[in-house]
């Protein structure tokens, strides 16, 4: 019985607090913006005659390599270079005053300038959209205004204790949600 008691104790005082917590703790939380391609020159062989098919393979936001393949069919000259660019696109800002709070959509960035505190906010799918909800007793009509940008359609309503900022988006984005003096900053990758 006291070899029961003894194996009992050893065994508590070899027990973390939080099991839940990561023994090792990662070294680097910063989130790494991507550097975008920007140019290839490509040189084809002596022998190349006729350009048929060209096959991009990419990694996709959820990690699968992936490809897709554009057919040309048409002659080249060997002797010149086949020159692939990739000109990121820049979105015009945009800026729109909502009754609650001020939207600015500038790059890649979004800006909701509002002193109203931030409950929660999550991604959804189908379609892509990022869902804010705001403290604050209010009763006000849906407002939907719609961008020519990389966002597509904000909306906003009340639910009586918060008001709901939905965000729809043309894909699916990594994003970072901060909290600043003046609201929150959005950072779509």
């Amino acid at each position: 019985m006291k070899l029961i008691f003894l194996f009992i104790f050893i065994v508590f005082l070899n027990a973390r607090i939080n099991p839940f917590e990561p023994v090792i703790k990662p070294q680097n939380m910063n989130i790494i913006k991507p550097q975008f391609f920007k140019k290839a020159v490509v040189y084809l062989p002596k022998d190349a005659r006729v350009l048929k098919k060209v096959i991009f393979v990419y990694q996709s936001l959820d990690s699968d390599i992936k490809q897709k393949s554009v057919d040309i069919n048409k002659d080249i000259d060997f002797h010149s270079p086949i020159i692939l660019l990739h000109k990121p696109k820049t979105f015009k800002s945009s800026k729109y005053n909502f009754r609650y709070f001020n939207l600015y959509i500038q790059n890649k960035k979004l800006f909701i300038k509002t002193k109203d505190k931030l409950i929660r906010y999550f991604f959804l799918v189908g379609p892509f959209r990022l869902v804010l909800d705001f403290k604050k007793y209010s009763i006000l009509p849906t407002i939907k205004k719609s961008f020519n940008s990389f966002v597509k359609k904000v909306v906003v309503g009340s639910h009586t204790t918060y008001y709901r900022v939905v965000i729809y988006l043309d894909a699916n984005y990594d994003y970072k949600v901060i909290k600043t003096d003046e609201g929150i900053k959005i950072e779509f990758f």
